[in-house]
C-alpha cells in the first residue's frame, strides 16, 4: 500500500474484531510514531503501550467513544490495544501538541498499511488513566490511539454544512467530509 492509498483509506474505526494485536506489530507502530518530526528535534513524546487483555478492558472505561452517535462498542468489539502518547515536559518541548499529532498520524497510517484500524482518542478521563497506568507526574497524557482489526464498514461522503458522522441500520459508519472548494484558499483568503 502506498502513502496516498493509506491516507485515502484511513478512517476512525469504532468497532473491532475480537482478535489480539501482536506485540511485534505494536512495536513497529511505536517506531513509526517515534520517527515523526519534532519541533527543534526535542522529542518530548513517549509511548505507553497497553496490550494485556484485562488492562485493555479497564482502560476502555475511561475513554469516550463515538461522541456524535449514541453508541459504544460491545465488550467483544472494543480495541485490542492502545498506544498512549505522553509528553515529557522535562525536555522543555516547544511544539509538544504538534509533535503528538504527528506521531499519532504516523501510527495511524502505519496501522492501515498493516491491516489494522485505529481511532485517535483525545477525550480521555485523564486522572483515572494516569492512576491505572502508573503515569508519573512528570509526564502529561495527551492522546491515545486505539488499535485493532476493523469490524465495520466506513463510508466517506461529501459533506456540506452537516459534518456529524452517523450509523445506518446496517451498522455502516458514514463520515461526511467538507468539499475542498469550501475549505481551501490559494494565495490569500480571497485569492
Amino acid at each position: 500500500m502506498d502513502v496516498a492509498e493509506a491516507i485515502l483509506s484511513r478512517r476512525s474505526v469504532r468497532k473491532f474484531k475480537d482478535k489480539r494485536v501482536e506485540r511485534e506489530e505494536l512495536e513497529d507502530l511505536v517506531d513509526f510514531g517515534r520517527l515523526a518530526p519534532s519541533g527543534m528535534n526535542k522529542q518530548p513524546i513517549e509511548f505507553l503501550v497497553v496490550d494485556r487483555s484485562e488492562l485493555e478492558q479497564e482502560v476502555f472505561e475511561y475513554t469516550n467513544w463515538a461522541g456524535a452517535v449514541d453508541w459504544n462498542p460491545d465488550f467483544e468489539e472494543r480495541p485490542r490495544a492502545y498506544i498512549f502518547l505522553l509528553i515529557n515536559e522535562a525536555v522543555e518541548p516547544v511544539t509538544e501538541n504538534h509533535d503528538a499529532g504527528l506521531a499519532a498520524g504516523n501510527i495511524c497510517l502505519g496501522a492501515v498499511g498493516k491491516g489494522f484500524g485505529t481511532c485517535l482518542l483525545g477525550a480521555l478521563d485523564e486522572e483515572p488513566l494516569e492512576d491505572i497506568l502508573g503515569i508519573p507526574d512528570t509526564r502529561k497524557l495527551d492522546l491515545a490511539v486505539a488499535i485493532g482489526y476493523p469490524a465495520q464498514e466506513i463510508t466517506v461522503e461529501a459533506g456540506q454544512d452537516e459534518i456529524d458522522y452517523w450509523l445506518d441500520e446496517a451498522g455502516t459508519l458514514h463520515v461526511p467530509k467538507r468539499p475542498a472548494e469550501k475549505i481551501v484558499h490559494f494565495n490569500g483568503w480571497q485569492g
